[in-house]
């Protein structure tokens, strides 16, 4: 069937829950971790219900099923970090790629992943997976691009006017993309109640069978066909779904989930120590950290996009600030747009460069004639850089007092009365406490401290990780303090 029509399809637990809410398109399948009969094994998905009794998922394998998790709101959730991925029932069929549609609700971990695959039709296992010009749902970046919405390989980005919507954040969200023949309008695209018109993917790929959650299921192998997001719900149609009815379905969704739109953006910078790597996984990068639901760390009316990068330096940030569709166009008019960032360990290592040299380049990559971060608008907050050993600390330290000396504001115009007055300031992050034991991140010893460092006296470990992104018991040292 097409899936078209008027839901009315409830479900009520024992024990007084609330009912599945109703949709006012009615969906071919739905998966709900609230509501989904789930099987679980060592806390993972082995197998959930479709709460519209057609097409219930599997764990891709042993033991790489999403983990099954809870916020602090009490709300379950599936979280997949780029190494699992379900299994979708041959029952959910498509008789073409052109003529489906897919709505997800959640929060995209990070733009490190080149492709961050939610959704797609045709299934490895079941020997159905056929070339669909990539997958129906995806969070996707090119090159040193921002993570944009993705469907078939057509990009958000491709609509002028609402590209700085289309960049999926950290925070919790609706996506949406239908695909339609050229002829009904190609390919929209949702983030909450934004919709970008694109065109249509250019592979049309009939008589789908079965699809995967988390993965590409045409090409498992390639780099980047794996997907990591926290999910709370995904909706899928298989028949076209029109501009008004997909309106309708997002603005639903925003309402079950309590999803506010955001109207400003907070774009996190750097290297691994942003990214977050080794025991910090996806889900607990800065970015997820300050977008917990329930923390109440950053206003809801904020997007976090996380552009932390292993083995970045100042060169590598220049190649993400140029870039066509690099996460400068993401600036929201009307609204803030700030840049938080920490950069030094590579430069001071791999880079070898001295603490005057990094002063330089980091100067230069705020304040250029044109492309400077300044000049394209937006607002700074330069986190001073955690510890280091040895000859990082070296450098680490005078490059500290350097951006807190009065001439860092000259040089970057941000000085009273300059060209960028008030738009720069030092976020103390390696003067962050947590307990009264004194600072975690500021001194040599600090980096030898393996309950806040991973043992390599540079990455912070999970505790680590938190504090430097809340602030720890020391909250005017968070990355968002002040933020409204």
């Amino acid at each position: 069937g097409t899936g078209i029509g008027i839901g009315r399809h409830r479900r009520t637990s024992g024990g007084g829950a609330p009912s599945i809410p109703a949709l006012p398109v009615t969906p071919t399948a739905r998966w709900h971790p609230q509501f989904s009969g789930v099987v679980e094994s060592g806390g993972r998905v082995v197998s959930a219900t479709d709460i519209m009794g057609l097409a219930d998922v599997t764990e891709g394998g042993a033991g790489i099923g999403p983990r099954v998790m809870i916020d602090a709101l009490g709300r379950k959730f599936w979280r997949f970090e780029g190494a699992e991925f379900l299994n979708v029932a041959a029952a959910l069929t498509a008789a073409n790629a052109r003529d489906a549609a897919v709505f997800f609700v959640g929060r995209a971990h990070r733009a490190a992943i080149s492709t961050n695959n939610v959704f797609s039709f045709g299934n490895a296992a079941g020997g159905t997976a056929v070339n669909t010009g990539n997958s129906n749902m995806a969070v996707a970046r090119l090159s040193n691009g921002a993570p944009f919405l993705r469907a078939h390989g057509t990009s958000g980005s491709a609509d002028v006017v609402q590209k700085p919507w289309m960049v999926a954040g950290s925070q919790m969200q609706v996506l949406g993309a239908a695909s339609r023949v050229t002829a009904q309008g190609g390919t929209s695209l949702w983030i909450n109640t934004k919709r970008a018109s694109v065109a249509q993917g250019s592979v049309a790929a009939l008589s789908l069978v079965g699809a995967e959650i988390g993965r590409y299921a045409f090409s498992p192998g390639a780099s980047g066909a794996w997907g990591a997001f926290d999910l709370y719900e995904l909706v899928v149609y298989n028949a076209a779904v029109s501009n008004a009815n997909g309106d309708a379905i997002q603005s639903a969704l925003m309402t079950a989930h309590s999803i506010v739109d955001f109207s400003n953006t907070l774009v996190l910078e750097g290297d691994s120590i942003m990214q977050g790597t080794g025991l910090v996984t996806s889900g607990i990068n800065a970015a997820m950290v300050l977008t917990n639901p329930g923390a109440a760390i950053i206003p809801a009316n904020w997007r976090v996009v996380n552009m932390g990068m292993s083995g970045n330096q100042v060169a590598e940030l220049l190649a993400k600030r140029d870039d066509a569709n690099g996460w400068p166009s993401a600036f929201l008019a009307g609204g803030q747009n700030v840049l938080a960032f920490e950069i030094g360990r590579n430069d001071f290592g791999t880079g070898a460069q001295t603490a005057a040299q990094h002063y330089t380049s980091v100067t230069a990559y705020l304040n250029t004639t044109t492309t400077g971060v300044l000049q394209r608008g937006w607002t700074v907050r330069q986190m001073a850089n955690i510890a280091g050993s040895g000859a990082i600390q070296t450098q680490v330290a005078p490059y500290r007092a350097l951006i807190r000396n009065a001439q860092y504001l000259t040089d970057t115009q941000t000085q009273s009365g300059g060209s960028f007055d008030g738009k720069l300031s030092i976020v103390s992050t390696d003067l962050i406490e947590d307990g009264g034991a004194g600072t975690v991140f500021e001194t040599e010893s600090d980096a030898a401290n393996t309950t806040y460092y991973a043992g390599d006296n540079t990455h912070p470990t999970v505790l680590g990780a938190t504090v430097r992104a809340n602030g720890g018991t020391t909250p005017a040292y968070s990355i968002t303090a002040g933020l409204t």
